[in-house]
């Protein structure tokens, strides 16, 4: 059976357009299956990469979500209900002394007992862990230099943590919310920080 010009330009014509169609589902199909937690919906911890060679174990509990900010490369929520807790990850600079600094300015009135740092090895990392705790200034936005408007939180709390590889470069890990959920989920965040010289 012949087929005329005509027609062979039309099937052409709705091939194209089949594949312009499919595209765009196929990309966001690859990208869901991309994401590093894509195991936590069966109870599982997450293995989670960084800096190029740096990984870490996510425990089961804290639930990945869409990152706030562009500048955010991984985010999770901790604790259930609405009062929950946000725990970002993401590569920074500005040395960690500085930084420390930075994010003890932003909580105010705390318990000083509360308020402390603490320096261990997990090699090849050196790990600073920060505790403040108080009444913290949450920039609207999702990041720190979002230019949002200022927000006061009473009763927050913050476990963080610098992770400086050999090299000198800086990965921020930080866990903010109601002071109630940071406190009871604090010794999982530390296990998950040492879990990278693991």
């Amino acid at each position: 059976m012949r087929i005329s010009n005509r027609t062979l330009i039309l099937i052409s014509l709705f091939s194209i357009s089949l594949s312009i169609v499919a595209g765009p589902s196929v990309f966001a199909q690859q990208t869901v299956a991309e994401k590093p937690a894509a195991d936590d919906a069966a109870g599982k911890a997450t293995v989670i990469k960084f800096l190029g060679t740096g990984e870490m174990t996510v425990p089961a509990e804290f639930k990945p979500t869409e990152p706030a900010s562009r500048i955010l490369q991984y985010e999770f929520k901790v604790g259930e209900g609405d009062s929950t807790a946000r725990l970002t990850m993401m590569p920074a600079g500005g040395g960690v002394e500085p930084n420390i600094k930075r994010w003890k300015g932003q909580f105010s009135g705390g318990d000083e007992a509360a308020q402390k740092t603490e320096t261990i090895k997990a090699d090849p990392w050196e790990i600073h862990l920060v505790d403040v705790s108080g009444s913290f200034a949450e920039r609207m936005g999702g990041g720190p230099f979002a230019g949002g408007k200022m927000v006061q939180r009473e009763d927050y709390a913050m476990a963080g943590a610098i992770l400086a590889e050999p090299q000198g470069r800086l990965y921020f890990v930080k866990m903010i919310g109601p002071a109630e959920v940071v406190k009871a989920n604090r010794e999982k965040f530390v296990k998950m920080i040492k879990s990278v010289g693991k």
